[in-house]
């Protein structure tokens, strides 16, 4: 592996590394995931001020020989800025609103123009393939008109990794050990739909007094974060952590005991697939990114609307050892589906494929 890749560097291009998002996690776990499988990566943030000078002055200095981009709009926006980087290989992984919300919006012709343009288009989730293909029925890629959308198409899950922090105990979040746990491991995003959990876990709760429910994540819209927040006021069931370093998420998800994810679509519910993995049962919306990953009454429930939730969580609620259950089966789930190494496995094969005709 060495001889391949040796002097032959990567850029990952992520659209955002200072909030705790999805796309900033995963690129954080795959540089160092990446690198400590010998191969050269260095990460661009769209955040950084000069990043189109970074990447032009790389680019005539060919200090690049592999370019992987994050979210098909964002990269697309760097391609049209940098006409340059389609001299090279491209790889691109979407990852859920690009897919969602992107694909069918004023960006749709952009966003097929960097499908024709990269090499390989990384989906989290096999449903993703059809959605792609049907909105795109006609694409032909302009080197090569034999070349398929399926065949640049690629599924490759997402790792669970999570750091081994200092131990944490309910009472420094003001929790008891008697009370039930909801996590909602979440940005503070419209497409979140984070009311949704607030307004099925009251209706439960005024059943269940034990019942709390954690929120953890960054306050990224701020007009959706006012209204989250006035919807939380006087609800002292209700604990808001804001962002929590992702090094500290695993010793808060143990916490809890059941995660929740309540999402109008996603690319893949890391948040819940940690809580998952550390044996968690789960509550997701049955919406495109979280359909198929667990199997209905198995390992949680999909819901599709208020009343669903609320039956789901009462059935949890009540029932301690068949939350056992289901969460061990959860942690069954992730260690066989969504293993870091096989993360690792699969985008190390594709970076190969790409650095040695590089080389060569």
């Amino acid at each position: 592996m060495v001889s391949i890749i040796a002097n032959k560097k990567v850029l990952i291009i992520t659209p955002f590394d200072k909030d705790q998002r999805g796309n900033s996690i995963t690129t954080a776990r795959l540089l160092v995931g990446l690198t400590s499988r010998g191969f050269q990566i260095d990460r661009l943030s769209l955040e950084r001020e000069n990043w189109q000078e970074y990447l032009k002055d790389a680019l005539a200095k060919s200090k690049y020989a592999l370019i992987h981009g994050f979210h098909a709009r964002y990269f697309g926006e760097v391609l049209q800025a940098i006409p340059q980087m389609r001299n090279i290989p491209l790889i691109l992984t979407t990852t859920g609103t690009d897919i969602h919300c992107d694909l069918l919006g004023e960006k749709r012709s952009m966003i097929l123009d960097t499908f024709q343009t990269v090499q390989k288009i990384v989906v989290f989730n096999d449903d993703f393939h059809q959605i792609i293909q049907d909105v795109y029925p006609g694409f032909q890629h302009p080197a090569r008109p034999s070349l398929s959308l399926a065949e640049k198409l690629v599924t490759i899950p997402q790792g669970v990794f999570l750091e081994p922090g200092a131990e944490k105990n309910r009472g420094e979040l003001g929790l008891s050990e008697d009370q039930v746990v909801f996590l909602l491991p979440s940005g503070l995003r419209r497409i979140k739909h984070i009311e949704l959990a607030i307004d099925s876990l009251s209706a439960v709760q005024d059943e269940f007094p034990e019942v709390r429910l954690l929120i953890m994540g960054a306050a990224i819209e701020e007009d959706y974060t006012r209204k989250i927040l006035n919807r939380m006021r006087g609800l002292d069931w209700v604990i808001y952590l804001e962002e929590i370093p992702h090094s500290e998420m695993m010793s808060v998800l143990r916490l809890g005991d059941i995660v929740i994810n309540t999402s109008y679509c996603e690319g893949q519910p890391q948040g819940a697939l940690e809580a998952m993995s550390l044996g968690k049962p789960c509550i997701l919306t049955g919406v495109p990114g979280n359909l198929n990953i667990i199997e209905q009454g198995v390992e949680g429930f999909y819901v599709g609307n208020q009343e669903e939730l609320v039956e789901a969580a009462k059935i949890l609620v009540q029932d301690p050892v068949e939350r056992h259950l289901m969460g061990q089966r959860a942690a069954q789930l992730t260690a066989s589906k969504f293993t870091l190494g096989q993360e690792l496995d699969a985008y190390s094969r594709i970076y190969r494929q790409f650095l040695r005709q590089a080389r060569d």
